[in-house]
């Protein structure tokens, strides 16, 4: 019987145009506890906090995620979802290009990917809010 921090990390998922179907049915057999948890604390206790609001949270996520690496998957989702709370795209790049000073190329380049696939799947490309600001002037 799923828990009211469950329902309600299942209720903030389906915000962020997600699903917890999603994450349990994958762990069901092998770690219900991890996708209960998951629901529960990432979705149900963390997501729900006051003091930052979706999109500021999306955006935080993806910060983490690319700084991590090896985390294409969850990018693509966090990328989706920040998309979903309207974050825009250009918000997203942004922050891409940020963390190169702190994650290296590899890591960024490779996040930019994700997040040009995940644009390209929702026929944003090219960019066209705002383009990049001139730093010479």
């Amino acid at each position: 019987m799923p828990t009211e921090r469950f329902r309600r990390g299942a209720a903030r998922l389906a915000e962020m145009g997600g699903d917890i179907d999603n994450i349990v049915a994958p762990l069901a057999d092998v770690a219900p506890d991890l996708a209960r948890l998951v629901g529960e604390f990432a979705f149900g206790d963390l997501y729900t906090r006051p003091g930052l609001d979706l999109p500021h949270r999306q955006l935080v996520t993806i910060a983490a995620l690319v700084t991590l690496g090896d985390t294409e998957r969850q990018l693509r989702f966090h990328i989706a979802a920040a998309l979903e709370v309207g974050v825009t795209p250009r918000q997203v790049v942004e922050t891409i290009i940020h963390l190169l000073a702190f994650a290296g190329n590899p890591r960024v380049f490779n996040a930019m990917l994700v997040a040009r696939a995940v644009f390209a799947e929702r026929d944003l490309l090219p960019l066209t809010d705002q383009p990049p600001v001139d730093p010479a002037g």
